[in-house]
């Protein structure tokens, strides 16, 4: 195997749409604003588990058995139309996940993210009836939207973070352009639907 080859395989795997909502939450707690103080140790450990659970491993599970029922031929989810059962699974696990954390007391940010999230799944999932879009690069452009929206509503300097996750952006997307997954405007439209979305979604929810 090239180099090249495991390098974008290595990216996409490390940048897997499953992990960046838990990768996202993450970050929240990690900085240094009113959310990491105003959440206890316990609850952020909890929160964590539960949003990883959901939103990753649940979803694993369910193509793992679409796989072994023979719904599903590859555990990458290649072909388009494979798609469809395992968007429907996770969008189902998305917005139960906001629900559950709509019963805590938690900061709003935490609660917008996780329904931006939701709502990008159910869109990406009625997108790839007719096209095939990338997942990675939507839930990256989701993720650099609700870093946006944070930096400008907690006034936190992250523009580092904030640059260094678009350039992750950009090395993803030519990952997944190498290893043939996609065109260039399936990752270009997916990184912009997740930004947009994003960002639409925090202004009309704090408007």
């Amino acid at each position: 195997m090239r180099t090249l080859e495991v390098i974008a395989r290595g990216v996409s795997a490390l940048f897997h749409p499953l992990v960046i909502p838990t990768l996202g939450i993450f970050i929240l707690f990690q900085l240094n604003t009113y959310i990491s103080f105003s959440v206890t140790t316990e609850a952020r450990r909890f929160i964590m588990i539960m949003i990883f659970v959901n939103t990753a491993i649940a979803p694993v599970l369910a193509i793992l058995v679409l796989k072994r029922l023979g719904y599903i031929r590859d555990l990458l989810l290649d072909d388009r139309g494979e798609r469809i059962l395992p968007l429907l699974f996770s969008a189902v696990m998305f917005f139960m996940t906001y629900y559950l954390l709509r019963q805590l007391t938690l900061p709003s940010l935490i609660y917008f993210y996780v329904m931006g999230a939701s709502v990008l799944v159910l869109l990406t999932l009625l997108i790839s009836f007719a096209w095939k879009i990338s997942i990675h690069m939507v839930s990256l452009g989701g993720l650099t939207g609700m870093l946006i929206v944070t930096a400008v509503i907690l006034n936190v300097d992250i523009s580092l973070l904030i640059t260094a996750l678009i350039l992750v952006s950009g090395v993803t997307a030519a990952s997944r352009i190498y290893l043939g997954a996609h065109i260039p405007s399936q990752v270009y439209t997916g990184y912009l639907l997740g930004l947009i979305v994003m960002l639409m979604l925090f202004a009309y929810l704090l408007a």
